[in-house]
């Protein structure tokens, strides 16, 4: 019983790092957070978000399918719109959480992309020398082949 509560606690693991991951998109945040304030069409959406219309599909299409908007027919227009009240909460928890530790997130060298990575300095492994290895060469020796006898 235990391993299936830790399969069942995994999985659930994995979908929440799978919205979250979704939701680390800044195309795909802008997307929801315009919607927050209601109902709109794909080409308003590429409008505000700065988006050309097939990137804004494409993130519109990834949205709908995570279940997070949902697409309406209006005449010839096809307007999208939050799924859930749920997400809008979260996208307000979420900016509650953001005034709290902003400064601390910003400052995270972490998370940010591979250059930022690199202001950290040498890992403790590089400044480490590397240990020496049993039979290894060193300075001017050579390996003599093993005698055939």
């Amino acid at each position: 019983m235990v391993e299936r509560t830790s399969l069942a606690a995994r999985r659930s693991l994995d979908v929440e790092t799978k919205l979250h991951r979704g939701l680390a998109d800044p195309s795909r945040l802008a997307i929801l957070r315009e919607l927050r304030r209601g109902p709109l069409t794909a080409g308003q959406i590429a409008s505000l978000g700065g988006l050309t219309p097939p990137s804004a599909s494409n993130h519109l299409r990834c949205l709908l399918e995570c279940g997070l908007v949902v697409l309406e027919t209006r005449g010839r227009y096809n307007v999208y719109r939050l799924a859930d009240p749920a997400v809008g909460r979260l996208l307000d928890a979420s900016a509650r959480l953001l005034a709290e530790v902003a400064p601390l997130i910003e400052a995270c060298l972490n998370y940010g992309p591979p250059k930022r990575r690199a202001l950290r300095g040498p890992s403790a492994a590089a400044e480490r020398p590397a240990p020496e290895r049993r039979g290894a060469l060193t300075g001017g020796e050579r390996r003599m082949a093993p005698s055939g006898g």
